[in-house]
Protein backbone atom coordinates (compact mmCIF):
# COMPACT_ATOMS: atom_id res chain seq x y z
CA UNK A 1 0.00 0.00 0.00
CA UNK A 2 1.25 3.42 -0.95
CA UNK A 3 2.51 5.69 1.84
CA UNK A 4 0.31 9.00 2.29
CA UNK A 5 2.62 11.80 2.11
CA UNK A 6 2.42 13.97 5.33
CA UNK A 7 0.38 17.50 5.44
CA UNK A 8 3.10 20.50 5.55
CA UNK A 9 2.20 23.18 8.37
CA UNK A 10 2.30 26.34 5.49
CA UNK A 11 -0.82 27.55 6.65
CA UNK A 12 -2.31 30.06 9.41
CA UNK A 13 -4.31 26.90 10.39
CA UNK A 14 -1.90 24.40 10.08
CA UNK A 15 -2.27 21.78 12.80
CA UNK A 16 0.68 20.05 14.62
CA UNK A 17 0.39 17.10 16.94
CA UNK A 18 0.90 17.59 20.83
CA UNK A 19 0.09 16.53 23.85
CA UNK A 20 -2.65 17.59 25.58
CA UNK A 21 -0.32 20.06 27.92
CA UNK A 22 1.11 21.55 25.04
CA UNK A 23 -2.50 22.32 23.23
CA UNK A 24 -3.52 23.82 26.44
CA UNK A 25 -0.87 26.36 26.81
CA UNK A 26 0.62 26.76 23.23
CA UNK A 27 -2.91 26.32 20.72
CA UNK A 28 -2.46 23.64 17.93
CA UNK A 29 -2.01 26.40 15.20
CA UNK A 30 1.80 27.02 14.90
CA UNK A 31 2.28 30.30 13.84
CA UNK A 32 0.48 31.19 17.33
CA UNK A 33 2.59 28.82 18.72
CA UNK A 34 5.83 30.52 18.10
CA UNK A 35 4.45 33.38 19.05
CA UNK A 36 3.63 32.52 22.48
CA UNK A 37 6.72 30.20 22.88
CA UNK A 38 8.54 33.92 22.06
CA UNK A 39 6.65 35.96 24.74
CA UNK A 40 6.99 33.37 27.09
CA UNK A 41 10.74 33.39 26.72
CA UNK A 42 10.40 37.48 27.46
CA UNK A 43 8.39 36.57 30.33
CA UNK A 44 11.10 34.04 31.46
CA UNK A 45 13.73 36.93 31.28
CA UNK A 46 11.74 39.30 33.41
CA UNK A 47 11.41 36.85 36.03
CA UNK A 48 14.81 36.25 36.17
CA UNK A 49 14.72 40.31 36.69
CA UNK A 50 12.29 40.49 39.04
CA UNK A 51 14.37 37.36 41.03
CA UNK A 52 16.87 39.36 41.14
CA UNK A 53 15.32 43.07 41.99
CA UNK A 54 14.02 41.28 45.03
CA UNK A 55 17.49 39.67 45.94
CA UNK A 56 19.19 43.01 45.66
CA UNK A 57 15.88 45.00 47.85
CA UNK A 58 16.59 42.15 50.12
CA UNK A 59 20.58 43.10 51.09
CA UNK A 60 18.86 46.66 51.19
CA UNK A 61 20.48 47.95 47.85
CA UNK A 62 16.68 48.48 46.39
CA UNK A 63 13.79 49.53 47.68
CA UNK A 64 11.29 47.36 48.82
CA UNK A 65 7.59 48.48 48.16
CA UNK A 66 8.66 50.12 44.35
CA UNK A 67 10.44 46.88 43.46
CA UNK A 68 7.43 44.65 44.46
CA UNK A 69 5.37 47.37 42.41
CA UNK A 70 7.32 46.24 39.22
CA UNK A 71 7.42 42.97 39.72
CA UNK A 72 3.67 42.44 40.12
CA UNK A 73 3.00 45.08 36.86
CA UNK A 74 5.84 43.18 34.94
CA UNK A 75 3.78 39.96 35.41
CA UNK A 76 0.11 41.23 34.87
CA UNK A 77 1.76 43.01 31.71
CA UNK A 78 3.04 39.16 30.95
CA UNK A 79 -0.38 37.63 31.60
CA UNK A 80 -2.69 40.17 29.85
CA UNK A 81 0.28 39.55 26.40
CA UNK A 82 -0.17 35.96 26.26
CA UNK A 83 -4.08 36.15 27.04
CA UNK A 84 -4.22 38.47 23.93
CA UNK A 85 -2.15 35.49 22.54
CA UNK A 86 -4.00 32.76 22.97
CA UNK A 87 -7.28 34.17 22.68
CA UNK A 88 -6.14 35.21 18.93
CA UNK A 89 -7.17 38.55 20.17
CA UNK A 90 -3.63 39.56 18.15
CA UNK A 91 -4.34 37.89 14.81
CA UNK A 92 -6.57 41.73 14.48
CA UNK A 93 -3.55 43.45 14.38
CA UNK A 94 -1.35 43.99 11.78
CA UNK A 95 1.75 42.50 13.80
CA UNK A 96 0.23 39.24 14.81
CA UNK A 97 3.68 39.33 17.15
CA UNK A 98 2.28 42.79 19.26
CA UNK A 99 6.22 43.59 19.14
CA UNK A 100 5.41 46.78 19.48
CA UNK A 101 3.61 47.28 22.23
CA UNK A 102 5.92 44.28 24.36
CA UNK A 103 8.79 46.94 23.43
CA UNK A 104 7.10 50.30 24.78
CA UNK A 105 6.28 47.68 27.65
CA UNK A 106 10.15 47.03 28.49
CA UNK A 107 11.31 50.30 27.82
CA UNK A 108 8.89 51.95 30.29
CA UNK A 109 9.95 49.16 33.05
CA UNK A 110 13.49 50.12 32.55
CA UNK A 111 12.81 53.73 33.05
CA UNK A 112 10.83 52.90 35.93
CA UNK A 113 13.69 50.85 37.27
CA UNK A 114 16.10 53.89 36.38
CA UNK A 115 14.31 55.98 38.93
CA UNK A 116 15.12 53.73 41.54
CA UNK A 117 18.75 55.14 41.35
CA UNK A 118 21.97 53.45 42.06
CA UNK A 119 23.89 51.09 40.38
CA UNK A 120 19.88 50.17 38.78
CA UNK A 121 20.06 53.11 36.32
CA UNK A 122 23.30 52.07 34.91
CA UNK A 123 22.49 48.54 34.42
CA UNK A 124 19.24 49.96 32.22
CA UNK A 125 21.08 52.12 30.04
CA UNK A 126 23.55 48.71 29.58
CA UNK A 127 20.71 46.62 28.63
CA UNK A 128 18.55 49.38 26.84
CA UNK A 129 20.87 48.73 23.57
CA UNK A 130 20.70 44.61 23.22
CA UNK A 131 16.62 45.13 24.43
CA UNK A 132 16.15 47.75 21.36
CA UNK A 133 18.40 45.42 18.59
CA UNK A 134 16.80 42.85 20.05
CA UNK A 135 13.16 44.61 18.92
CA UNK A 136 14.47 46.36 15.50
CA UNK A 137 14.73 42.88 13.95
CA UNK A 138 11.12 42.50 13.98
CA UNK A 139 9.54 46.56 13.79
CA UNK A 140 9.39 48.49 10.45
CA UNK A 141 11.53 51.26 10.00
CA UNK A 142 8.66 54.33 11.05
CA UNK A 143 8.48 52.38 14.24
CA UNK A 144 12.15 51.72 14.84
CA UNK A 145 12.36 55.39 14.87
CA UNK A 146 9.28 56.07 16.78
CA UNK A 147 10.51 53.33 19.50
CA UNK A 148 13.85 55.15 19.65
CA UNK A 149 12.07 58.70 20.39
CA UNK A 150 10.41 57.20 23.07
CA UNK A 151 13.12 55.76 24.49
CA UNK A 152 14.98 59.05 24.89
CA UNK A 153 11.97 60.35 25.99
CA UNK A 154 10.71 58.37 29.18
CA UNK A 155 14.68 57.52 30.25
CA UNK A 156 15.11 61.44 29.86
CA UNK A 157 12.10 61.88 32.00
CA UNK A 158 13.42 58.94 34.25
CA UNK A 159 16.29 61.39 34.71
CA UNK A 160 14.55 64.46 35.11
CA UNK A 161 12.63 62.72 38.28
CA UNK A 162 15.69 61.24 39.57
CA UNK A 163 17.07 64.35 39.98
CA UNK A 164 14.21 66.29 41.12
CA UNK A 165 13.48 63.63 43.46
CA UNK A 166 16.86 63.22 45.02
CA UNK A 167 18.60 66.77 44.00
CA UNK A 168 21.58 66.21 46.61
CA UNK A 169 22.53 62.50 45.95
CA UNK A 170 22.49 62.73 41.75
CA UNK A 171 24.72 64.65 40.05
CA UNK A 172 23.35 66.82 36.99
CA UNK A 173 26.81 66.87 34.74
CA UNK A 174 26.34 62.85 35.29
CA UNK A 175 22.61 62.43 34.03
CA UNK A 176 23.76 64.51 31.70
CA UNK A 177 26.03 63.00 30.37
CA UNK A 178 24.04 59.28 30.59
CA UNK A 179 21.23 60.84 28.47
CA UNK A 180 23.98 62.09 25.91
CA UNK A 181 25.23 58.55 25.37
CA UNK A 182 21.46 57.69 25.73
CA UNK A 183 20.47 59.84 22.43
CA UNK A 184 23.40 59.28 20.52
CA UNK A 185 22.98 55.10 20.69
CA UNK A 186 19.24 56.07 19.82
CA UNK A 187 19.62 58.07 16.82
CA UNK A 188 22.26 55.54 15.71
CA UNK A 189 20.39 52.46 15.95
CA UNK A 190 17.61 54.46 14.42
CA UNK A 191 19.65 55.16 11.00
CA UNK A 192 20.18 51.38 10.80
CA UNK A 193 17.05 50.77 8.74
CA UNK A 194 15.90 50.73 4.62
CA UNK A 195 13.52 53.79 4.03
CA UNK A 196 10.30 53.31 4.09
CA UNK A 197 8.17 53.91 1.41
CA UNK A 198 4.21 53.44 2.10
CA UNK A 199 4.31 50.34 4.34
CA UNK A 200 2.36 51.81 7.24
CA UNK A 201 -0.88 51.90 7.61
CA UNK A 202 -3.59 53.93 9.83
CA UNK A 203 -2.51 56.15 13.04
CA UNK A 204 1.59 55.48 12.26
CA UNK A 205 0.89 56.41 7.85
CA UNK A 206 -0.85 59.78 9.28
CA UNK A 207 1.51 60.60 11.65
CA UNK A 208 4.86 59.82 9.26
CA UNK A 209 3.12 62.01 6.54
CA UNK A 210 2.44 64.61 8.91
CA UNK A 211 5.83 65.35 10.17
CA UNK A 212 7.72 63.90 7.84
CA UNK A 213 5.65 64.51 4.58
CA UNK A 214 4.48 62.45 1.86
CA UNK A 215 7.32 63.27 -0.78
CA UNK A 216 9.43 60.27 -0.44
CA UNK A 217 12.70 62.66 -1.22
CA UNK A 218 11.34 65.35 0.91
CA UNK A 219 10.84 62.23 4.01
CA UNK A 220 14.35 61.43 3.34
CA UNK A 221 15.70 65.19 3.60
CA UNK A 222 13.81 65.53 7.01
CA UNK A 223 15.01 62.50 8.67
CA UNK A 224 18.65 63.43 7.84
CA UNK A 225 17.38 66.85 9.59
CA UNK A 226 16.47 65.51 12.50
CA UNK A 227 20.04 63.59 13.30
CA UNK A 228 21.90 67.36 13.64
CA UNK A 229 18.59 68.57 15.18
CA UNK A 230 19.24 66.02 17.82
CA UNK A 231 22.84 67.31 18.09
CA UNK A 232 22.04 70.95 18.65
CA UNK A 233 19.40 69.75 21.13
CA UNK A 234 22.27 67.80 22.52
CA UNK A 235 23.73 70.80 22.57
CA UNK A 236 21.50 73.12 24.19
CA UNK A 237 20.93 70.68 26.60
CA UNK A 238 24.51 71.14 28.08
CA UNK A 239 24.61 75.12 27.28
CA UNK A 240 21.66 75.22 29.58
CA UNK A 241 23.35 73.30 32.01
CA UNK A 242 26.46 75.23 31.64
CA UNK A 243 24.47 78.75 32.99
CA UNK A 244 22.42 76.64 35.94
CA UNK A 245 25.90 76.14 37.24
CA UNK A 246 27.37 79.31 36.48
CA UNK A 247 29.85 78.18 34.11
CA UNK A 248 28.11 80.71 31.50
CA UNK A 249 26.78 83.76 31.05
CA UNK A 250 23.41 83.65 31.68
CA UNK A 251 22.25 85.80 29.15
CA UNK A 252 24.40 85.03 26.57
CA UNK A 253 23.38 81.45 27.04
CA UNK A 254 19.92 81.88 27.03
CA UNK A 255 20.73 84.06 23.46
CA UNK A 256 22.48 81.37 21.93
CA UNK A 257 20.23 78.56 23.05
CA UNK A 258 17.31 80.35 21.32
CA UNK A 259 19.51 80.99 18.41
CA UNK A 260 19.95 77.23 18.14
CA UNK A 261 16.65 76.32 18.46
CA UNK A 262 14.87 78.83 16.86
CA UNK A 263 17.45 77.35 13.61
CA UNK A 264 16.39 74.04 14.09
CA UNK A 265 12.87 75.26 14.09
CA UNK A 266 13.41 77.29 10.71
CA UNK A 267 14.96 74.75 9.01
CA UNK A 268 12.43 72.22 9.64
CA UNK A 269 9.30 74.77 8.32
CA UNK A 270 11.36 75.22 5.58
CA UNK A 271 11.81 71.14 4.58
CA UNK A 272 8.26 70.35 5.75
CA UNK A 273 6.68 73.41 3.70
CA UNK A 274 8.73 72.44 0.75
CA UNK A 275 10.38 75.63 0.19
CA UNK A 276 13.21 74.13 -0.13
CA UNK A 277 12.85 72.47 -3.44
CA UNK A 278 13.39 76.12 -4.63
CA UNK A 279 16.90 75.72 -4.48
CA UNK A 280 19.17 73.72 -6.05
CA UNK A 281 20.19 71.90 -2.74
CA UNK A 282 17.32 70.67 -1.11
CA UNK A 283 18.77 69.05 1.49
CA UNK A 284 20.07 73.18 2.37
CA UNK A 285 23.08 71.53 3.25
CA UNK A 286 25.65 74.29 2.76
CA UNK A 287 23.04 76.92 5.04
CA UNK A 288 22.53 74.28 7.73
CA UNK A 289 26.31 73.99 8.15
CA UNK A 290 27.04 78.20 7.91
CA UNK A 291 24.19 78.38 11.07
CA UNK A 292 25.95 75.59 12.80
CA UNK A 293 29.08 77.54 12.39
CA UNK A 294 27.77 80.43 13.97
CA UNK A 295 26.59 78.22 17.08
CA UNK A 296 30.15 76.94 17.42
CA UNK A 297 31.41 80.10 16.77
CA UNK A 298 28.84 81.89 19.45
CA UNK A 299 29.87 78.91 22.05
CA UNK A 300 33.39 79.25 21.72
CA UNK A 301 32.69 83.08 22.66
CA UNK A 302 31.20 82.62 25.73
CA UNK A 303 32.47 79.48 27.59
CA UNK A 304 35.82 80.72 28.94
CA UNK A 305 38.31 77.90 29.52
CA UNK A 306 36.33 75.05 28.26
CA UNK A 307 36.18 76.54 25.05
CA UNK A 308 38.64 74.71 23.14
CA UNK A 309 36.53 71.62 23.20
CA UNK A 310 34.11 73.62 20.81
CA UNK A 311 36.59 74.12 18.02
CA UNK A 312 35.99 69.96 17.46
CA UNK A 313 32.63 71.08 16.96
CA UNK A 314 33.52 73.33 14.27
CA UNK A 315 35.21 70.33 12.39
CA UNK A 316 31.98 68.31 13.30
CA UNK A 317 29.76 70.83 11.69
CA UNK A 318 32.08 70.35 8.04
CA UNK A 319 32.52 66.56 7.87
CA UNK A 320 28.05 67.00 8.22
CA UNK A 321 28.20 67.98 4.77
CA UNK A 322 31.07 65.71 3.75
CA UNK A 323 29.17 63.52 1.40
CA UNK A 324 26.72 66.34 -0.08
CA UNK A 325 29.30 69.71 -0.62
CA UNK A 326 30.59 70.04 -4.25
CA UNK A 327 34.08 71.04 -3.61
CA UNK A 328 33.31 74.57 -4.21
CA UNK A 329 30.73 75.07 -1.48
CA UNK A 330 33.24 72.94 1.30
CA UNK A 331 36.22 75.54 0.55
CA UNK A 332 33.48 78.37 0.53
CA UNK A 333 32.45 76.97 4.08
CA UNK A 334 36.05 76.42 5.23
CA UNK A 335 36.96 79.89 4.44
CA UNK A 336 33.95 80.98 6.30
CA UNK A 337 34.50 79.03 9.46
CA UNK A 338 38.64 80.39 9.41
CA UNK A 339 37.30 83.58 9.13
CA UNK A 340 34.60 83.47 11.61
CA UNK A 341 36.60 82.05 14.73
CA UNK A 342 39.36 83.99 13.79
CA UNK A 343 37.51 87.22 14.22
CA UNK A 344 35.79 85.61 17.12
CA UNK A 345 39.25 85.01 18.80
CA UNK A 346 40.43 88.69 17.44
CA UNK A 347 37.45 90.42 19.12
CA UNK A 348 37.20 88.15 22.69
CA UNK A 349 40.73 89.10 23.07
CA UNK A 350 40.55 92.53 22.60
CA UNK A 351 37.36 92.97 24.89
CA UNK A 352 38.74 90.75 27.76
CA UNK A 353 42.60 89.73 26.96
CA UNK A 354 43.17 88.33 30.47
CA UNK A 355 40.28 85.36 29.68
CA UNK A 356 41.56 85.15 26.26
CA UNK A 357 45.34 85.40 25.79
CA UNK A 358 46.99 86.14 22.51
CA UNK A 359 49.38 82.72 22.90
CA UNK A 360 46.16 80.62 23.50
CA UNK A 361 43.68 81.98 20.76
CA UNK A 362 46.87 81.40 18.54
CA UNK A 363 47.37 77.73 18.98
CA UNK A 364 43.37 77.76 18.72
CA UNK A 365 43.40 79.23 15.39
CA UNK A 366 46.63 77.45 14.11
CA UNK A 367 44.71 74.20 14.99
CA UNK A 368 41.55 75.24 13.15
CA UNK A 369 43.89 76.54 10.37
CA UNK A 370 45.22 73.01 9.74
CA UNK A 371 42.31 71.08 10.59
CA UNK A 372 39.26 72.55 8.61
CA UNK A 373 41.22 73.30 5.09
CA UNK A 374 41.71 69.20 4.82
CA UNK A 375 38.02 68.71 5.75
CA UNK A 376 37.49 70.57 2.69
CA UNK A 377 40.19 69.32 0.72
CA UNK A 378 38.59 66.01 1.32
CA UNK A 379 35.06 67.01 0.70
CA UNK A 380 36.30 68.11 -2.72
CA UNK A 381 38.03 64.86 -3.82
CA UNK A 382 34.97 63.03 -2.51
CA UNK A 383 32.55 65.83 -4.70
CA UNK A 384 34.64 64.65 -7.77
CA UNK A 385 34.59 61.11 -6.91
CA UNK A 386 30.64 61.15 -7.01
CA UNK A 387 30.76 63.26 -10.01
CA UNK A 388 32.63 60.15 -11.90
CA UNK A 389 30.41 57.62 -9.89
CA UNK A 390 27.48 59.59 -11.35
CA UNK A 391 28.76 60.10 -14.95
CA UNK A 392 29.59 56.04 -15.04
CA UNK A 393 25.81 54.99 -13.31
CA UNK A 394 24.57 57.24 -16.11
CA UNK A 395 26.79 55.41 -18.93
CA UNK A 396 26.26 52.14 -17.38
CA UNK A 397 22.20 52.53 -17.41
CA UNK A 398 22.30 53.89 -21.13
CA UNK A 399 24.35 51.20 -22.02
CA UNK A 400 21.98 48.43 -20.10
CA UNK A 401 19.37 49.70 -21.50
CA UNK A 402 20.84 49.56 -25.08
CA UNK A 403 21.73 45.92 -24.48
CA UNK A 404 18.40 45.44 -23.34
CA UNK A 405 16.81 46.51 -26.28
CA UNK A 406 19.47 44.82 -28.52
CA UNK A 407 18.22 41.80 -26.62
CA UNK A 408 14.53 41.69 -26.62
CA UNK A 409 13.70 44.25 -30.28
CA UNK A 410 14.36 43.58 -34.22
CA UNK A 411 16.87 47.02 -34.47
CA UNK A 412 15.16 47.69 -38.60
CA UNK A 413 11.51 47.54 -37.07
CA UNK A 414 11.65 48.03 -32.98
CA UNK A 415 9.58 45.34 -33.01
CA UNK A 416 10.05 42.49 -30.65
CA UNK A 417 12.52 39.88 -32.05
CA UNK A 418 12.37 36.14 -32.03
CA UNK A 419 13.74 34.91 -29.25
CA UNK A 420 11.72 37.45 -26.98
CA UNK A 421 8.48 36.20 -28.78
CA UNK A 422 9.19 32.80 -27.66
CA UNK A 423 9.37 33.95 -24.31
CA UNK A 424 5.90 36.02 -24.63
CA UNK A 425 3.84 33.08 -26.55
CA UNK A 426 5.57 30.43 -23.39
CA UNK A 427 3.82 33.16 -20.64
CA UNK A 428 1.02 33.55 -22.73
CA UNK A 429 0.52 29.77 -22.77
CA UNK A 430 0.52 29.24 -19.43
CA UNK A 431 -2.19 31.75 -18.52
CA UNK A 432 -4.71 30.73 -21.03
CA UNK A 433 -3.75 27.11 -19.81
CA UNK A 434 -4.49 28.50 -16.33
CA UNK A 435 -7.61 30.57 -17.33
CA UNK A 436 -9.36 28.57 -19.97
CA UNK A 437 -8.74 31.26 -22.48
CA UNK A 438 -7.53 30.66 -26.11
CA UNK A 439 -5.12 32.90 -28.06
CA UNK A 440 -4.25 32.44 -31.81
CA UNK A 441 -1.23 32.98 -33.85
CA UNK A 442 -0.60 34.12 -36.69
CA UNK A 443 2.57 34.12 -39.46
CA UNK A 444 2.16 37.32 -42.17
CA UNK A 445 4.76 37.00 -44.74
CA UNK A 446 5.12 40.14 -47.92
CA UNK A 447 4.10 38.93 -50.81
CA UNK A 448 7.33 38.88 -53.48
CA UNK A 449 9.41 40.96 -51.35
CA UNK A 450 12.80 39.59 -52.88
CA UNK A 451 11.50 41.63 -56.44
CA UNK A 452 10.80 44.45 -53.69
CA UNK A 453 14.95 44.68 -53.18
CA UNK A 454 15.63 43.43 -57.09
CA UNK A 455 13.84 46.36 -58.43
CA UNK A 456 13.92 49.51 -55.61
CA UNK A 457 17.14 48.33 -54.02
CA UNK A 458 17.77 47.03 -50.21
CA UNK A 459 17.05 50.76 -48.67
CA UNK A 460 13.28 50.68 -50.31
CA UNK A 461 13.00 47.10 -48.67
CA UNK A 462 13.78 47.96 -45.38
CA UNK A 463 11.43 50.97 -45.48
CA UNK A 464 8.66 48.63 -46.71
CA UNK A 465 9.69 46.21 -43.78
CA UNK A 466 9.69 49.33 -41.06
CA UNK A 467 6.63 51.04 -42.62
CA UNK A 468 4.60 47.73 -42.84
CA UNK A 469 5.29 46.42 -39.12
CA UNK A 470 3.83 49.85 -37.49
CA UNK A 471 1.22 49.74 -39.79
CA UNK A 472 -0.19 46.03 -39.01
CA UNK A 473 0.85 47.13 -34.94
CA UNK A 474 -1.25 50.40 -34.95
CA UNK A 475 -4.20 48.07 -36.05
CA UNK A 476 -3.95 45.13 -33.24
CA UNK A 477 -5.61 45.73 -30.00
CA UNK A 478 -3.30 46.52 -26.98
CA UNK A 479 -2.94 43.00 -25.84
CA UNK A 480 -1.65 41.64 -29.37
CA UNK A 481 2.22 41.46 -30.25
CA UNK A 482 3.50 41.34 -33.21
CA UNK A 483 7.24 40.46 -33.81
CA UNK A 484 9.24 39.99 -36.53
CA UNK A 485 9.93 36.26 -37.07
CA UNK A 486 12.55 36.33 -39.38
CA UNK A 487 13.50 38.23 -43.29
CA UNK A 488 10.27 39.31 -44.22
CA UNK A 489 8.09 37.26 -42.10
CA UNK A 490 6.18 38.31 -38.87
CA UNK A 491 4.37 36.80 -36.39
CA UNK A 492 1.12 37.44 -34.28
CA UNK A 493 -0.10 36.63 -30.77
CA UNK A 494 -3.82 37.40 -30.79
CA UNK A 495 -4.47 37.06 -27.00
CA UNK A 496 -8.69 36.41 -26.20
CA UNK A 497 -9.32 35.60 -29.57
CA UNK A 498 -11.14 32.33 -31.55
CA UNK A 499 -9.46 31.92 -34.90
CA UNK A 500 -13.21 33.32 -36.83
CA UNK A 501 -12.18 36.54 -34.88
CA UNK A 502 -8.64 36.87 -35.83
CA UNK A 503 -9.44 35.93 -39.58
CA UNK A 504 -11.94 39.16 -39.32
CA UNK A 505 -9.05 41.10 -37.62
CA UNK A 506 -6.67 40.32 -40.47
CA UNK A 507 -9.00 41.53 -43.19
CA UNK A 508 -9.25 44.48 -41.42
CA UNK A 509 -5.67 44.90 -41.08
CA UNK A 510 -4.98 43.83 -45.26
CA UNK A 511 -7.46 47.01 -45.99
CA UNK A 512 -5.38 49.14 -44.66
CA UNK A 513 -2.06 47.60 -46.26
CA UNK A 514 -3.41 47.64 -49.39
CA UNK A 515 -4.54 51.19 -49.23
CA UNK A 516 -1.48 52.71 -47.97
CA UNK A 517 1.71 53.14 -49.71
CA UNK A 518 4.46 51.52 -48.26
CA UNK A 519 7.36 53.31 -50.06
CA UNK A 520 6.25 56.46 -50.77
CA UNK A 521 9.42 57.25 -52.53
CA UNK A 522 8.19 54.90 -54.81
CA UNK A 523 4.27 55.04 -55.85
CA UNK A 524 4.26 52.50 -57.83
CA UNK A 525 4.88 50.11 -55.18
CA UNK A 526 2.32 48.49 -53.80
CA UNK A 527 2.37 45.38 -51.44
CA UNK A 528 0.58 42.52 -50.47
CA UNK A 529 0.95 40.02 -47.55
CA UNK A 530 -0.08 36.20 -47.03
CA UNK A 531 -1.27 35.13 -43.66
CA UNK A 532 -1.78 32.04 -42.01
CA UNK A 533 -3.87 31.86 -38.93
CA UNK A 534 -4.00 28.82 -36.20
CA UNK A 535 -6.02 28.70 -32.63
CA UNK A 536 -4.04 27.41 -29.89
CA UNK A 537 -5.36 24.03 -28.32
CA UNK A 538 -4.99 23.21 -24.53
CA UNK A 539 -3.41 20.02 -25.66
CA UNK A 540 -1.07 21.83 -27.93
CA UNK A 541 2.60 22.93 -27.73
CA UNK A 542 3.17 26.53 -28.91
CA UNK A 543 5.82 25.40 -31.78
CA UNK A 544 3.03 23.32 -33.22
CA UNK A 545 0.71 25.97 -33.19
CA UNK A 546 3.34 27.81 -34.92
CA UNK A 547 3.58 24.97 -37.48
CA UNK A 548 0.02 24.61 -38.41
CA UNK A 549 -0.08 28.67 -39.05
CA UNK A 550 3.01 28.05 -41.21
CA UNK A 551 1.78 25.18 -43.04
CA UNK A 552 -1.44 27.54 -43.15
CA UNK A 553 0.86 30.38 -44.90
CA UNK A 554 2.37 28.24 -47.52
CA UNK A 555 -1.20 27.22 -48.37
CA UNK A 556 -1.86 30.89 -48.70
CA UNK A 557 1.08 31.44 -51.43
CA UNK A 558 0.35 28.42 -53.14
CA UNK A 559 -3.43 29.56 -53.97
CA UNK A 560 -2.37 32.52 -54.86
CA UNK A 561 -1.11 34.44 -52.04
CA UNK A 562 -2.70 37.97 -51.15
CA UNK A 563 -4.91 35.61 -48.41
CA UNK A 564 -5.41 34.69 -45.17
CA UNK A 565 -5.93 30.36 -44.68
CA UNK A 566 -6.96 28.87 -41.91
CA UNK A 567 -5.28 26.02 -39.93
CA UNK A 568 -7.37 23.01 -39.75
Amino acid sequence: MAMQPSARPDSDHARINTGTWGVWLLGDNWKQRVRILRCLGGGLVYLLVCLLMNWVAAHGYLPTRPVLAISGAIGLTMLTFYAMLRSNMNLRFRDASLTMPQMVMAISYAAWVYTMGGAARDLMLLTLAPLLLYGFRYLRPLQVRMLSAYAIVAMGSAMVWLLYAHPHTYDVAQELLRFMLLAVIGVTLSQFTRNDEEETTGFLQFLMHLVFSRDPKQRLRIQRYTVAAVNFVICTVVLAYSVSVGAVNETAGWVLGAYMMGSCLLFYVLLRSGFNLRFADPSLTLPQIMVAITCVVGAYAILGESRGASLMLLALALVFGLFNLTASQARLAAFFALVAQGLTMLAMNTLEPGRYPVRQELIHFLFACTTLPTISLLAGQLSDLRSRLRARKDELAIAVERIQTLATRDELTGLFNRRHMAETLALQKKFSDRGGRVFCIGILDIDHFKRVNDTHGHGAGDEVLRNFAHTVQRELRESDVIARWGGEEFLLMLTECRVGQADAMMERVRDVINSKLMCPAHPDLHIRFSAGLAEQRFDEEVADTIERADQALYRAKRAGRNRTVLAS
